[in-house]
């Protein structure tokens, strides 16, 4: 069974920052709203949230690393999801929350929805609108 630092793809030695970002690109690529016919990309997402809400809270880190430092014999304690794990774990909450920059919204921050084809359409919109007002205030 792979350690959950290895199922984040992270050292050891990570910082909660990268921790976080692993997190965020793998949750993406794997969520079962993407991947609707998979079981095994519902398989991996479930043990990715795992991982992450073990190596997140810095006590239950600490204690998960003592126990694979000494190689415990015997079954390991289940992990079992949150009861609100559908509301944390939607696919859209994990791209709004866990993005890289907590800084955007408003009408300047595109989102991956969005294209820059419709920023420069906005622009132009603005322009001509400008344009427009000009033209009022000089022919008056």
């Amino acid at each position: 069974m792979p350690s959950y630092y290895e199922i984040l793809g992270v050292s050891s030695e990570a910082t909660q920052d990268e921790i976080k970002k692993s997190f965020r690109n793998l949750a993406l690529k794997y969520h079962p709203d993407k991947n609707r016919n998979s079981e095994e990309s519902k398989q991996k997402f479930m043990s990715i949230v795992e991982a992450y809400e073990v190596l997140s809270d810095d006590q239950a880190r600490k204690i998960y690393d003592n126990s694979t430092l000494q190689q415990r014999p015997g079954p390991t304690p289940r992990w079992t999801p949150p009861a609100d794990f559908t509301t944390v774990y939607s696919y859209e909450e994990i791209k709004r929350r866990y993005r890289p920059s907590n800084i955007g919204g408003g009408m300047w921050d595109i989102s991956d929805k969005a294209s820059f084809g419709m920023w420069k359409a906005t622009m132009v919109l603005f322009a001509c609108l400008g344009a427009v007002v000009i033209y009022i205030l000089l022919v008056d």
